[in-house]
């Protein structure tokens, strides 16, 4: 049996045992959660860190887009687009009208119960594939527009040569070369481009612009066209007057001789369909050979229906006028000219009055 002060001896000793332990593991254990904060706490940085690095790269990309909205390249600004108070201040302004204006064949009379009531749109038309299209110019005072022929005519010519008619239906209808030709009145004189003799006429090779927004390129003699080339008149329909031209453009194509188309060679004809009647057909080529301008020969011409409708025709002519193809007339003295390629009883019919000097028509030329 152990004695009172033998057991205070060993409590005192079990107590300063643990106290001996506590003031080891405390510290320890304190190391430990502080290391254990501490990365805690270098992780949370770490992270708020990288978003903050990230955040910064996102922002730096749109600032860097943002530049290049701003000072990028840009697509250019077309000058030709561009309206100036001058030109919006038009003027009308007389245009040379045009006589003797193509006809074209009215064979067939209205049935009963048609009308003549024109199509809105040229989609109700039934507009010709290919067909150049009608273009309105604005009414302007092209006397105040400044040209400059030679270096206008130097350029048409390279369209010319290379046979890029797109290009050249899009300059002519640029105000410089409506000018240009302008300038010329209702003259018959032209400005000149190209090959010239010892004297300076025309010779060889060149192209020249005429009143009325005609032009021709082909060959010259002795200073007027003669061998081969190409007339274009464009109707333009830049005035009132002009409202009811049903032509946008004529071409002749082929042989010339003393100004004027000789030889073999070809018409074409577009309209402005708006304008065109149901109950009627027009012509829109004719090929065969002519005389001093006039039809001369044998002839295949094609013609069309408001519709679209297609059809073909043979005829002969002589010194300007067809010859008909029978005896036959109708109630009205209508005679037969054409004879239809596919029927040989259909035929076109055309008042002898008007079956005279005919030929290719608005042709300005000196002869």
């Amino acid at each position: 049996m152990k004695k009172p002060f033998e057991e205070d001896e060993e409590e005192e000793s079990v107590g300063l045992i643990k106290a001996r332990i506590l003031v080891t593991v405390i510290p320890f254990v304190l190391i430990i959660i502080i290391l254990v904060v501490t990365l805690a706490l270098n992780g949370k940085k770490k992270e708020s860190d990288k978003a903050a690095s990230l955040q910064q790269s996102i922002m730096d990309y749109a600032d860097e887009n943002k530049e290049s909205e701003l000072s990028g390249p840009r697509e250019p600004v077309n000058s030709d687009s561009v309206v100036t108070k001058e030109e919006e201040q038009e003027s009308p302004t007389e245009v040379p009208k045009e006589t003797n204006s193509p006809t074209p064949l009215k064979t067939q009379e209205p049935k009963a119960g048609e009308t003549d009531n024109k199509p809105e749109t040229e989609e109700e038309a039934g507009g010709v594939p290919g067909a150049t299209p009608a273009k309105r110019a604005v009414k302007k005072d092209y006397s105040k527009i400044e040209f400059h022929k030679e270096e206008q005519l130097k350029d048409m010519m390279a369209y010319w040569a290379d046979n890029n008619q797109k290009a050249l239906d899009d300059l002519v209808f640029l105000d410089h070369y409506i000018a240009m030709s302008f300038s010329l009145g209702k003259t018959n004189s032209f400005y000149y481009y190209g090959e010239t003799d010892g004297s300076g006429a025309p010779n060889g090779k060149g192209i020249a612009v005429y009143a009325d927004n005609q032009y021709y390129y082909g060959d010259w003699k002795n200073g007027v066209r003669s061998g081969n080339g190409t007339w274009i008149h464009y109707h333009m329909h830049l005035t009132d007057d002009r409202a009811d031209d049903l032509y946008t453009y004529h071409q002749y194509t082929g042989s010339w001789a003393k100004d004027l188309p000789d030889g073999e060679g070809s018409e074409h004809f577009d309209y402005d369909m708006s304008l065109l009647k149901g109950n009627e057909r027009y012509t829109t080529n004719m090929i065969g050979s002519y005389s001093a301008g006039l039809i001369h020969g044998d002839f295949y011409l094609t013609s069309i229906y408001v519709d679209g409708r297609y059809e073909e025709w043979n005829g002969q002519a002589n010194n300007g006028s067809w010859i008909y193809q029978s005896e036959s007339k109708d109630k009205k003295g209508n005679r037969t000219i054409l004879v239809n390629v596919s029927d040989p009883d259909a035929y076109v019919w055309m008042q002898p009055k008007d079956n005279q000097n005919i030929g290719v028509c608005c042709l300005k030329s000196k002869s």
